[in-house]
């Protein structure tokens, strides 16, 4: 329960920077990625979620474009194969922009490849950055990490 206050808390510190200093940059990466999940999501009854934490407005162009293209494929395998009633996408900018992708589907097969997923890490790897897919640590579902540093 504190944990989730925390992230309330956080996400609402978050907004707020966004409308002071926040720049158009940063509301349009939010919106771009709220779209994406409503694009994927939005005549499913699956739960999402969007947890944004950091300043957005430190996140360029081509990184956002990346940002997007990333959740876009995320969210759409998990659509597509897990079976997931819930997803929470949650974009970290501290150092890095790391974005994890949470479902509670049926997980991800180990000899699972595909074109969507070698791009993704292709992505991070281009950008300096690391990409992983691993089940939760609960053993259910899946968690997708991508993080790359700011430049």
């Amino acid at each position: 329960m504190i944990d989730d206050l925390q992230d309330v808390v956080q996400e609402i510190r978050t907004s707020i920077f966004d409308l002071h200093g926040g720049g158009n940059q940063s509301t349009r990466l939010r919106q771009r990625l709220e779209h994406v999940l409503k694009q994927h999501t939005g005549d499913l009854a699956m739960r999402t979620s969007l947890r944004v934490s950091g300043p957005l407005s430190v996140v360029d162009a081509a990184l956002a474009d990346h940002a997007e293209a990333v959740v876009r494929e995320a969210v759409s395998n998990a659509v597509r194969h897990s079976g997931a009633e819930t997803l929470t996408v949650a974009v970290d900018v501290a150092d890095d922009l790391t974005i994890v992708v949470t479902d509670d589907g049926c997980g991800i097969p180990d000899d699972v490849t595909s074109s969507g997923l070698n791009n993704l890490a292709s992505r991070a790897e281009q950008a300096g950055g690391t990409f992983t897919i691993l089940p939760n640590p609960d053993g259910t579902g899946t968690r997708l990490r991508w993080s790359v540093p700011l430049r």
